[in-house]
């Protein structure tokens, strides 16, 4: 499989609305209502909570 790594600019991310969330053992997929996707993948399984973000 290859591998792309790219940089996360959160300025980018700021003021996006999340449309859907999928969550499995070994990645995250992010959508958001702008058609735009955020993925995370990894080779060893994925720890994951809905805790809330204070700020």
């Amino acid at each position: 499989m290859e591998t792309n790594n790219f940089k996360v600019v959160p300025e980018k991310l700021v003021g996006k609305t999340v449309e859907e969330v999928a969550i499995a053992n070994n990645a995250v997929v992010i959508k958001f209502t702008d058609g735009t996707f955020f993925d995370i993948y990894s080779s060893q399984t994925l720890k994951t909570s809905t805790n809330n973000l204070e700020g």
